[in-house]
């Protein structure tokens, strides 16, 4: 009978699935071009709707065939180093007004001890969930230029960002 039993659990173990790290951290990097030092840049953190997310944003840019693909490069980027989007869309998919999204994103801003807004010299870490699906807009802020980037950056294992800030614009790596 324990025979039996342990050919089955072996034969179903086969079959299961494993994590492949639990949780990470996300570093966050800002470089700038040609050695221009910055003092320092202001960011936000938003939570985004997951159905205003479809609604207003995947709807827009993403053909139907790919809507359910997880392998789609789009959703890929969003869940590795984020994809930078104009200020219209990221207005249109952040929801302050819902408090439970609210209250999700105050637990992953106390996991990752930071705060929704401040300023930073370069960098900024996330504490990650590997399941995690959360999606936030940052906003990254220097003078009159902004930034808006979508991702999910409270998931997944160990990765790094970067965002290359240069005058006229800004380039994900």
């Amino acid at each position: 009978m324990i025979k039996w039993i342990l050919f089955v659990g072996i034969l179903i173990s086969q079959n299961g699935f494993s994590q492949a790290c639990g949780g990470g951290i996300l570093t966050f990097n800002i470089y700038t071009l040609n050695g221009v030092e910055i003092e320092e840049f202001n960011y936000e953190i938003f939570p985004v709707s997951k159905e205003l997310l479809k609604e207003k944003f995947y709807s827009k840019v993403v053909n139907k065939v790919n809507l359910d693909n997880p392998n789609y490069n789009l959703f890929r980027e969003i869940n590795q180093t984020g994809v930078i989007i104009m200020q219209q869309y990221a207005n249109e998919i952040i929801n302050t007004k819902d408090d439970k999204l609210n209250g999700s994103l105050k637990k992953m801003l106390d996991l990752s001890k930071i705060n929704q807004t401040g300023k930073i010299k370069s960098s900024l870490s996330f504490n990650t969930l590997e399941l995690a699906d959360f999606p936030i807009i940052l906003k990254i802020s220097h003078r009159e230029k902004t930034i808006y980037i979508l991702g999910n950056y409270f998931g997944g294992c160990d990765r790094e960002g970067s965002l290359v800030w240069d005058n006229g614009s800004g380039k994900l790596n």
